[in-house]
């Protein structure tokens, strides 16, 4: 007879379909000396066997491949029936004789582990679609325990998974009885990064106690994120390790608290750490691919046990143009990376398929925002890096880079929104010879000439272009289109994406170059006051789209508080629960209704695709309504924006006085290119985020095709995606997502619960939240002239808006577009990201609110209550009195 159970390391690649792909990785791993725990594997072949003897009516391959799918009713009762058959004599003794070896051989418990035919194969990966069993000692739960697998096989999820492969004609279930290890510590290794597909990076996760906590989610385990070639851990985070998964033979597994000593401790010392990614790199070149490795630590050894194929990430690993958070090869541990400007636009933790669709667009911009100043931008020059799901500048690279241009230094950027803390940039700055700038000086003023004069045509039919595809795409019903002209959408939005981002950037280039410009002319014109004399000359400049929705805000509410039916639905409802129909037929329905058609693609966070458009989610339109109904704040802001517009007025005449001549003149055309363009950029942005709407309605589509497949992936799954994921699974190239959704939901979550890291920081950011400032003086930017006093409100999310009240001064890590109506209402604004080009300050001067951005901190040092005083012109924001002791007028001073 021939012998079925065989040990580990005598599985060879002409015999290893039969064994399943968990136990063929696995004899890879042994047969190249890598430390696997000691097993035996039992083929496919055994599992047809028990199947035609315990269900001589229904072999299983026949149910996946043939008929229609059985129904869940059918497969449970087959289950039933293969939990309790026997298995053969002859397979009894093989394996009662392979636990009698493992024991024998210093092993005191061993685990059982399912290795599906379809499972961990280099197309697809079936991971954790079957049952494994830990901690068995007796003959009678090895045999349960693989009866039990074989009935996972009969899974109606499993059967789904395995009927859309369509690839295997003997469907089965091969086994693995491993030795178990006693791990101290355990986790998982990544070899390239599971969120964002980087190639040169790896991720590790590690905890106290047996792995099946870190895989299950279960323990929030230390993280690292390591520079694959160098070993530079590049990130790492405390996880909270609050148990521990334990294991006693022969009587499973439990878990078992971790003292709160431990837990702050890191689970891997430096010396273990290499180890672990030195061990990665050579099962990666073991089998030319990225791999998912399951690890365990008992004393000084450590064991790999599993090493499944990434499957996801096979179209794009090794691709030359997929580094997107690469690191600088050259001294990584120095560079400074910030996210006081980014952060603006991308506030908080992306979700993976927003951040795949908009790093490397970022990535893309600030190089051609960069060449268009005349600057030679490194083709390895890593711009955008990823720090905890947060989006980051690296500002080594971007000020070295700008700096080509003579008199821009970090200090010149920080006007701009590039960062205040200068000190550790400054330290280590390499400094970028002139040389090549000044011999490109001429193209650079022709080509900024050029397009100038033709910007605007371009910009027409750009326009034309881009208001007949975007209605293209938006008259579809995706609910009706078939997954291939899905895909296609998706990749039409791609190329509609590209289209406006290029144009926009082309606007955001000369916008800068423009600013740099006047901003030099100022500095010979009057000096010292030249910033003062650049925020004056750019208030209140009309026709800014962007700020647009918040002044439609307030006619509404001035609509509605001379239409009693409206303006009394509208203060004794629950805002969160209107819609524009339950309010009564009229003007303030109708006036809803238009804003809705014209604004609605806009919302707060609005470049993160998860978040809820206002079409979608109108609740923070109808709060900010009704509580102008309640103030009458509409008036006040009208007093500020007069003053804005006499401060531009005044700006001018200033200007016209300014000699010499001819120097003026050049200010006064410059002055006219930068208000164009920053109109322009903002009505592109708006023209951005309609394109990102797409991808969501795309995003919210393909979510609801995953969830009837895979119901355990949720309502929300293609957000924890990436592009190119999506296409595989609209492509038919990926089957099940369910593994993948699971585990980037749960990093997702752990990033999310994090503390904010440092807005600066060099090298990686702290473990934990640093220290906050206790000084009463915080300095910044200013972006919006004037001054006023007021209680702050510090808001961290948008949930908090509608608890903003009047005259309070309004202070977040970051506001886009979608916090505008809030702005008016606010008596100032200050903010930790953003500088004089952002669009929060953009919309602070159109609405003539004294505004303060760029301040370090700036959550952290103050708190709502709190007695603050806004200089906007100075950038200064001082702490008069705090909370406890507030005891002024609580209404706002504006001068």
């Amino acid at each position: 007879m021939t012998t079925l159970v065989r040990p580990i390391e005598a599985i060879v690649p002409r015999t290893s379909a039969h064994f399943g792909g968990k136990a063929t990785h696995l004899a890879a791993l042994a047969r190249a000396g890598f430390p696997v725990p000691a097993a035996y594997a039992l083929p496919g072949e055994a599992a047809e066997q028990f199947f035609a003897q315990a269900l001589p009516d229904s072999k299983p391959s026949k149910l996946f491949l043939e008929g229609p799918p059985p129904s869940e009713s059918v497969l449970a009762g087959l289950r039933a029936k293969v939990l309790l058959a026997e298995i053969p004599e002859s397979l009894r003794v093989e394996l009662k004789n392979a636990l009698a070896n493992l024991l024998s051989n210093g092993a005191e418990s061993v685990a059982v582990r399912s290795s599906s035919l379809g499972e961990d194969q280099d197309y697809a990966s079936a991971a954790g679609m079957h049952t494994t069993f830990l901690h068995l000692a007796t003959e009678q739960q090895v045999l349960e325990a693989v009866r039990a697998c074989w009935a996972s096989l009969l899974h109606p999820r499993v059967v789904s998974y395995i009927r859309g492969l369509g690839v295997d004609p003997n469907a089965s279930m091969a086994i693995v009885v491993q030795a178990m290890v006693p791990a101290e510590i355990a986790g998982v290794l990544f070899t390239v990064n599971p969120l964002t597909g980087a190639a040169d990076e790896m991720v590790l996760n590690a905890a106290y106690g047996l792995g099946s906590g870190v895989t299950d989610g279960r323990v929030s385990p230390d993280t690292y994120r390591v520079h694959k070639r160098t070993g530079w851990v590049r990130d790492r985070i405390i996880g909270a390790k609050a148990v521990r998964v334990v294991g006693t033979p022969g009587k499973g597994i439990a878990d078992e608290p971790v003292s709160e000593a431990e837990a702050r401790r890191e689970a891997l010392d430096e010396h273990t750490l290499q180890q672990l990614v030195e061990l990665g790199r050579r099962i990666e070149r073991h089998f030319g691919d990225p791999r998912d490795i399951e690890w365990a630590i008992a004393g000084e050894s450590i064991y790999v046990l599993q090493a499944r194929p990434v499957t996801a990430f096979a179209p794009q690993w090794g691709h030359k143009n997929a580094r997107t958070t690469s690191i600088s090869d050259a001294d990584p541990v120095s560079a400074v990376w910030s996210n006081l400007n980014v952060g603006e636009a991308l506030p908080g933790v992306a979700s993976p398929l927003t951040w795949s669709v908009l790093s490397n667009f970022s990535e893309i911009g600030f190089r051609k925002a960069l060449r268009s100043l005349g600057c030679s931008v490194p083709d390895d020059a890593a711009l955008v890096g990823n720090f905890r799901g947060r989006i980051y500048l690296n500002l080594s690279e971007l000020i070295a880079i700008a700096s080509q241009v003579p008199g821009v230094d970090a200090r010149t950027l920080s006007m701009l929104g590039v960062e205040t803390e200068l000190e550790p940039v400054h330290e280590r700055l390499d400094e970028r010879s002139s040389l090549k700038f000044l011999v490109r000086l001429p193209m650079t003023i022709a080509r900024l000439a050029h397009d100038t004069l033709t910007f605007p045509r371009r910009r027409a039919e750009s326009r034309r272009q881009f208001e007949a595809e975007l209605q293209r795409i938006e008259a579809l019903d995706m609910r009706v289109l078939d997954t291939s002209s899905l895909d296609n959408t998706l990749s039409d939005t791609q190329e509609l994406l590209a289209h406006v981002g290029g144009v926009m950037l082309s606007a955001y280039g000369s916008l800068l170059l423009s600013v740099l410009l006047l901003r030099a002319a100022l500095l010979w014109l009057v000096e010292d006051r030249a910033d003062e004399l650049l925020r004056g000359l750019l208030s209140d400049l009309e026709e800014v789209e962007s700020a647009d929705p918040g002044r439609r805000l307030l006619d509404i509410a001035g609509i509605a508080s001379n239409e009693p039916a409206a303006r009394d639905k509208l203060l004794q409802a629950d805002p969160t629960d209107l819609v524009a129909d339950d309010l009564p037929p009229g003007p303030t329905r109708e006036a809803i209704g238009a804003f809705l058609e014209q604004y609605g693609h806009r919302a707060v966070r609005e470049a993160e695709l998860s978040e809820p458009r206002w079409r979608e989610d109108a609740g923070l339109l109808f709060a900010f309504i009704r509580r102008n109904l309640e103030t009458g704040a509409a008036a006040t802001n009208d007093a500020t924006s007069r003053a804005h517009r006499s401060l531009r007025r005044r700006s001018e005449e200033e200007l016209d006085e300014l000699n010499p001549a001819a120097l003026r003149g050049v200010a006064k055309r410059l002055l006219t290119m930068v208000r164009y363009y920053m109109r322009e950029r903002e009505a592109l942005r708006s023209d951005i985020v309609k394109v990102l709407g797409l991808f969501r309605a795309i995003a919210c589509d393909a979510s609801k095709r995953i969830r009837m497949l895979e119901p355990e992936c949720g309502d929300d799954a293609a957000f924890y995606l990436t592009l190119e994921e999506l296409h595989a699974l609209l492509r038919g190239q990926l089957n099940s997502v369910r593994q993948i959704v699971r585990r980037r939901r749960v990093q997702y979550e752990r990033d999310a619960a994090l503390p904010d890291p440092p807005s600066t920081f060099v090298g990686y950011p702290t473990a934990s939240r640093t220290s906050t400032p206790v000084g009463d003086d915080l300095e910044g930017v200013g972006a919006s002239g004037g001054s006023a006093e007021g209680p702050a409100r510090v808001l961290r999310s948008a949930s908090e808006i509608p608890s903003f009240r009047p005259g309070e001064i309004l202070v977040t890590m970051h506001a886009d577009v979608g916090w505008s109506p809030t702005f008016l209402l606010a008596g100032a604004v200050v903010t930790e990201a953003g500088g004089m080009l952002s669009h929060a300050s953009v919309i602070a001067r159109e609405y003539g609110v004294p505004a303060v951005v760029n301040v370090p901190q700036a959550t952290r040092a103050i708190r709502s209550g709190d007695w603050l005083r806004v200089d906007g012109n100075s950038g200064l924001v001082q702490v008069l009195a705090r909370a406890a002791d507030s005891v002024r007028s609580p209404n706002s001073v504006v001068s």
